[in-house]
């Protein structure tokens, strides 16, 4: 379930970005957080339905047109290939009318999701 951002979940989502490789420097996760915050991008967190537990951070680019997936981070437990589309699938519908875009890091995931859908 998608869950927008509140400041209290502040340490979950600073915990999630830390899993990222590119940002395992503390100074380099609180500085992402801060620069999606101001710029305007939404973040959200994914909640396990199973067991409520918060399990991934997304950090999202909104256009006009298209919604641009800036970072995706999740526990490393729960990296499948499920929770992930389970994921995209729920940022579509909560877009529907704006195309989902990655980033090269991301971009990947997306083309898979978008195939197993048609």
């Amino acid at each position: 379930m998608l869950v927008h951002y509140r400041k209290d979940y502040q340490k979950i989502a600073l915990g999630l970005l830390s899993l990222l490789p590119e940002l395992r420097d503390e100074q380099r996760f609180r500085e992402e957080l801060n620069w999606a915050l101001t710029s305007g991008n939404q973040i959200y967190l994914w909640k396990d339905q199973e067991d409520n537990h918060f399990i991934a951070v997304i950090i999202l680019e909104l256009g006009t047109d298209y919604v641009l997936l800036r970072r995706l981070s999740f526990t490393p437990s729960e990296r499948s290939g499920r929770n992930v589309y389970a994921l995209l699938t729920a940022i579509h519908e909560q877009y529907p009318d704006r195309r989902l875009m990655g980033t090269l890091d991301t971009q990947p995931l997306i083309t898979s999701w978008g195939k197993a859908n048609e």
